[in-house]
């Protein structure tokens, strides 16, 4: 059986739709931790799934490009909403196959359908807060304070 998961912009311009086929596992969440990725999300990293290219399709707006660098001096092509700026994909050149969705602009319930957490990229770029994430002392307060 196929998966599906769909997400868009802040704004809503811009949605897609991920079709994988049953043979492809559900979409792990892959920080990167580099500094081009911190700046793109305007956070200390940023949260992802790899998806095959050929399964996303944008449903509704077409999202502006940005061709950035990575730290090899290869491209990196990012999509974003030209209106409200959320990120939505990121693909390294030489890279046609796998496309990189941010996880945040996934829907709810797709974004509760991804796995665990997997991987962690340019971990030695990480910000030291992160170590927090998740501990004892750290204030939670459910909605905004």
């Amino acid at each position: 059986m196929s998966q599906s998961f769909t997400g868009s912009c802040l704004c809503k311009n811009i949605t897609y739709r991920i079709d994988l086929p049953a043979s492809e596992p559900v979409p792990e969440i892959v920080l990167c931790h580099c500094t081009n990725c911190k700046h793109y999300t305007g956070s200390g990293f940023s949260a992802n799934i790899i998806v095959p290219q050929t399964s996303l399709n944008f449903t509704e707006g077409t999202p502006k490009l940005y061709l950035d660098r990575n730290d090899r001096g290869g491209q990196v092509r990012r999509t974003f909403c030209a209106n409200c700026g959320s990120p939505l994909t990121s693909q390294p050149s030489g890279e046609d196959r796998m496309i990189v969705v941010k996880s945040g602009t996934l829907d709810d319930e797709s974004r509760a359908n991804c796995g665990k957490l997997s991987m962690e990229i340019y971990h030695q770029r990480k910000d030291r807060w992160t170590d927090a994430l998740g501990q004892e002392g750290v204030q939670r307060i459910n909605g905004m304070w």
